[in-house]
């Protein structure tokens, strides 16, 4: 009981986390305890890292301001539920759900740029938000024709249901699981962008597509591609916040705000400036939400508003030359 009373007080209250929450007044934490909130916002930071890098990806390659890649992220969840819920395997079933509805969104990423996105490339930014902002609506609508407005949440695996303890602090195996896929996801990225032929043409056209498109290179299916690894990651996502807590309608809306703080904290088109921002963001708000409950999303836009001071371009931007 106490194990489990004291996870729910490292949990955080937010779309990402338990509502449970700390009064300030309550007594000193302890080693253990400040060594259990670090793992929450860390295991919050990949939750928000998942999310971001695929907004990023798409920012910095096809130059699309993404408005609605957390509305898909939260048809991730809700698609990981239906699966889970399909298979009526309880202990297990997660194993199946989180990959299959991860692949059903890359799918999805694949038909929106085909059918969308690819209208609004040479367009200004102001039009880019507008349409993916029309997609808010429209997938908000959906989801509330498909599943309903009831919360809706995914059963741990039986695999990850314990805890291990690390200098007396109850550590989740589901947060030490969550952790360690953000990291490999991060690595993967790297390595695709890197070491493979699709990720240095990927790389060419952040430069410049005219000269991908003059090599003769399929420009337009390179960019359906990304958005497909983009969605596929925001599933990942999803799938992985199921079980952590409710999936409600709208809650994306302030995972949204987040992510976009991520990007200009860490700088907007760098991966490596996502990944440190949603740590920064993560552990921020993890231990902000214990002193100061109703202000720790505002403790994240004045550390923000701090980075934009130091570095306008952020942590891992380029500045712009004119």
């Amino acid at each position: 009981m106490r194990v489990q009373a004291l996870h729910r007080r490292l949990s955080g209250a937010s779309a990402i986390g338990s509502r449970e929450t700390r009064r300030p007044d309550e007594h000193r934490m302890t080693a253990s305890e400040i060594l259990g909130q670090l793992l929450s916002g860390v295991s919050r930071g990949m939750v928000l890292f998942l999310i971001a890098s695929g907004l990023t990806l798409t920012f910095s390659v096809m130059n699309i301001l993404n408005f609605a890649h957390a509305a898909f992220w939260l048809v991730g969840a809700y698609v990981t539920w239906t699966i889970w819920h399909l298979l009526l395997l309880p202990a297990t079933g997660f194993w199946i759900a989180l990959p299959a509805a991860a692949l059903v969104m890359g799918a999805i990423g694949w038909i929106v740029e085909f059918v969308l996105i690819r209208r609004v490339y040479d367009r200004p930014h102001t039009e880019q938000l507008l349409l993916t902002y029309a997609l808010v609506l429209v997938i908000g609508d959906l989801i509330k024709l498909t599943w309903g407005v009831d919360d809706r949440i995914v059963g741990r695996p039986e695999l990850l249901r314990g805890y291990v303890e690390l200098l007396g602090a109850p550590l989740p195996l589901y947060s030490i699981f969550v952790i360690a896929l953000g990291c490999f996801i991060a690595a993967a990225l790297w390595w695709m962008l890197h070491r493979t032929r699709f990720g240095r043409i990927v790389r060419a056209a952040v430069y410049s597509r005219e000269m991908v498109s003059a090599l003769g290179l399929p420009i337009r299916r390179i960019y359906a591609g990304v958005l497909a690894i983009s969605l596929f990651i925001a599933g990942l996502a999803g799938g992985v916040q199921s079980p952590i807590s409710s999936i409600t309608l709208g809650m994306d809306m302030n995972v949204i705000i987040e992510v976009f703080c991520i990007m200009v904290i860490g700088g907007l088109g760098s991966l490596a400036g996502a990944f440190v921002g949603s740590l920064i963001v993560g552990v921020t708000y993890s231990f902000a939400i214990l002193v100061f409950p109703k202000m720790a999303l505002v403790l994240i836009f004045l550390v923000t508003a701090l980075v934009l001071i130091v570095r306008p371009w952020g942590l891992f931007g380029t500045p712009m030359r004119v």
